[in-house]
């Protein structure tokens, strides 16, 4: 058994994570901002500790004697500074292992969107002298959620991602590859990009969804400057975060994120679950 410090722990792939880790017999540290979730998470099995990863020396405590730190942290314009300031924090108190959740984004040549902060962070953990894992998953399947709404009310998606194929991941494919890895040493120094099984086009996706509605669902690919001056209208987003939003759009159009990958299925065991299952299993959420 293990102890293992979780940031991001309410978060998508942390609360995945978690149930994943606690079932291996793992002592789990969950961290969380929210005083509030305290007991969700004891029910779930793991220990809370509320603190803000923006503050590292919050955690200083619970970080010691751990021998695993998953590391995640929200979108932030300061996100490589935020977690180069934990892996120092980390380094301080001991050696344990780090598995840092990153994006296949950051390992494009040259790095985008958001992957030019998480690249940022890999280099600050790859210097660091800590043993580590970094986990590069592709679009996540669930990111597809973004659009059941207008799907539902109005049977269409906008995105700015043209013909492009994405070998999108679901996020517990994500969390298993995770769990897995957590203090194994053949993972040390290992970086994987995490996709699902094969790559498919919003075109795709809008077909899979007319067959499970029994209705068309149409898709419209909008050029990218109209996305951009439109997205912060539209969702309120902060204009940092929704230009990082087009750029990665934009890379998928160009199809930055089609190759797939076997670094699931090397790693748990199991090949990662296709696209289909995802869109039947959630498919309540895009009807009206």
């Amino acid at each position: 058994m293990a102890r293992i410090l979780v940031t991001a722990a309410t978060g998508r792939v942390g609360s995945a994570l978690l149930p994943r880790l606690v079932e291996g017999g793992h002592d789990v540290l969950a961290v969380t901002r929210r005083t509030a979730a305290g007991d969700d998470l004891l029910q779930r099995g793991a220990t809370p500790v509320v603190a803000d990863v923006t503050q590292p020396q919050s955690l200083s405590d619970s970080i010691a004697g751990v021998d695993a730190v998953f590391l995640a942290t929200a979108d932030d314009p300061q996100q490589h500074r935020i977690e180069a300031a934990l892996v120092d924090m980390i380094k301080e108190r001991g050696r344990p292992h780090v598995i840092k959740l990153s994006a296949q984004s950051a390992g494009l040549t040259p790095p985008v969107s958001f992957g030019t902060l998480h690249r940022e962070s890999e280099t600050a953990l790859e210097r660091s002298g800590l043993p580590y894992t970094i986990l590069r998953p592709t679009f996540f399947q669930q990111s597809l959620l973004v659009f059941a709404e207008d799907v539902a009310r109005k049977k269409r998606i906008i995105a700015p991602v043209g013909s492009g194929r994405v070998a999108m991941v679901d996020v517990e494919d994500v969390a298993r590859t995770a769990a897995a890895v957590v203090g194994n040493g053949r993972h040390f120094g290992k970086t994987y990009v995490l996709t699902g099984p094969s790559a498919h086009s919003f075109g795709d996706v809008v077909r899979l969804l007319s067959d499970e509605l029994g209705h068309p669902v149409c898709y419209t690919s909008p050029p990218a400057f109209l996305a951009r001056l439109v997205l912060p209208m539209m969702t309120g987003m902060p204009r940092w975060k929704s230009n990082l939003v087009v750029d990665l759009l934009s890379a998928l159009r160009a199809g930055a994120q089609e190759q797939v990958s076997g670094d699931v299925e090397s790693v748990v065991g199991a090949a990662p679950s296709p696209l289909g299952s995802f869109v039947n299993s959630n498919i309540g959420a895009f009807r009206p």
